[in-house]
């Protein structure tokens, strides 16, 4: 019995050791397993860190698949197409054209620059290649705009009024040369819309133009807008509604100031075309003399006025008081209250659903009619303020983009610097890309001043029509002159 005993308590002794063998083991394990997982956590960690910050990093290898995708301009078409870099176009235009040098032309950028270029560096050092990525990662972000804008100049310039003689007799309703002429011009949004291409407001602008010299040989001009303020949401309706501007007072025709006043306008809003008419006729109530209202408009009252009413009360204000109404590409229902208001003004309707229609319909009528070929032949455009703006125009264009090519080719200088800095190209590898950025920006400004040019040439045809023609004009008429004695 005794031997027993000490046999089981033998056996109970290895039983618990091999149980606390067991229970070690598996401690151990559990250790090891949480070590494993945290070691793993540590190195996506350290994984993470080594990832570059920023949305403008490319894949790896990206910027080397793009670069057969990537033009060097070689030409306007070329030119013309020129987009933002990927890295760049966050960058604000005005400091993408501004004249001064940057101390630092890749501030904020290098690092990422750098992380970008090395798939790039690692395959080829070729200085076109090198080129091609510059212009993918950090090609000026000012381009797409200051570029379209030169290639989208399109010379345009108020135009003599060239009216035959038989289309000169004295308007309807017994209209004559009047002693005041008051243009009313819509500005409101509908204006913004284009007619065969053209932006109606840019065809009514040129065709008040022409008008207003022609008519201003012998009458008072006066220019309104309407239309003008706010914008044609119903938050700004009161004060579309409401503002009507004389923005050139009743007076002898001036070139320069009828022509900036004319440029001015921006097609904004509503319509208050009653209100527009109730102001001209209040400030003209002590206009002596015969006094037409010429009113260009594209569509009807939007503003709850009666126009039919308004033009009415300036009809019967004094004798000789008319309103006339050009109808600009408008619809049915739009003509039909026009048409009232033209009658109840004691005026004319005309319809001009284009831009020629609506040349001659203020060609045709309500011009004097009395032909001075001497002033006529003074009318030419060339010369003027018009030509004088859009030759600074052009050349406000011309410095713009130079500035660009010139802050493009200073951060392309610097990023060579940088890739032989960080070692992924030699020195002499520097050395030729330099000189390649180089004859690239030479290339950018030589492309820049052939599109100023093409530009320039396209202004001087279009005066050369208009001469053209004015001179044809003037030949014809002294010839019937002189067959009529």
């Amino acid at each position: 019995m005794k031997s027993f005993i000490t046999l089981l308590s033998i056996c109970m002794l290895i039983l618990g050791g091999c149980s606390k063998g067991e229970n070690t083991s598996a401690g151990q394990n559990d250790t090891n397993e949480e070590d494993r997982q945290e070691e793993t956590v540590q190195e996506e960690e350290d994984t993470n860190e080594e990832e570059p910050e920023g949305e403008n990093r490319a894949s790896d290898g990206e910027v080397l698949k793009k670069l057969d995708e990537v033009v060097i301009p070689s030409n306007l078409e070329e030119f013309v197409a020129v987009q933002s870099g990927t890295m760049t176009g966050d960058i604000e235009y005005e400091e993408e054209t501004k004249v001064f040098a940057s101390l630092s032309p890749l501030e904020g950028l290098e690092e990422e620059f750098l992380l970008n270029m090395e798939s790039v560096t690692e395959e080829t050092t070729n200085t076109d290649d090198l080129l091609k990525a510059f212009i993918y990662l950090l090609g000026n972000s000012a381009y797409p705009v200051a570029i379209g804008e030169l290639a989208d100049f399109d010379p345009s310039f108020n135009e003599p009024l060239l009216p035959e003689p038989e289309l000169n007799d004295e308007a309807t309703n017994g209209q004559g040369t009047p002693a005041k002429a008051l243009i009313l011009l819509d500005a409101s949004s509908s204006m913004l819309l284009d007619v065969n291409g053209k932006q109606k407001m840019k065809v009514a602008k040129d065709a008040v133009l022409s008008f207003g010299k022609t008519i201003g040989a012998n009458s008072d001009v006066s220019l309104y807008v309407y239309g003008h303020a706010g914008s044609q949401e119903d938050k700004d309706m009161q004060v579309s509604c409401s503002r009507i501007d004389e923005v050139y007072p009743a007076q002898a025709y001036n070139e320069k100031a009828f022509f900036e006043a004319v440029q001015g306008v921006e097609a904004k809003g509503w319509t208050p075309l009653a209100e527009a008419i109730k102001t001209a006729r209040e400030d003209s109530a002590d206009y002596e003399g015969d006094i037409t209202l010429y009113i260009v408009s594209d569509g009807m009252e939007t503003c709850e006025g009666n126009p039919v009413e308004e033009a009415q009360a300036f009809a019967d204000e004094k004798d000789g008081r008319h309103v006339n109404i050009i109808g600009f590409n408008v619809d049915k229902e739009s003509e039909n209250q026009l048409k009232d208001v033209a009658a109840a003004g004691n005026g004319e309707y005309i319809s001009a659903d284009s831009a020629d229609d609506l040349q001659n319909s203020m060609k045709y009528k309500w011009l004097p009619s009395d032909l001075d070929l001497m002033n006529k032949s003074l009318e030419s455009p060339r010369g003027t303020f018009a030509v004088s703006f859009a030759n600074l125009d052009l050349g406000k264009m011309k410095m713009t983009i130079n500035h660009a090519i010139t802050k493009e080719a200073e951060r392309f200088r610097g990023a060579a610097k940088s890739l032989k800095n960080a070692e992924q190209i030699t020195e002499e590898e520097e050395s030729a890309l330099l000189a390649r950025i180089e004859e690239y920006k030479e290339t950018m400004e030589s492309l820049k001043d052939e599109l100023h040019a093409k530009k320039e040439k396209e202004m001087n045809d279009e005066l050369d029509r208009i001469d053209a023609e004015l001179e044809d004009w003037l030949e014809r008429m002294r010839k019937l002159k002189e067959e009529n004695g």
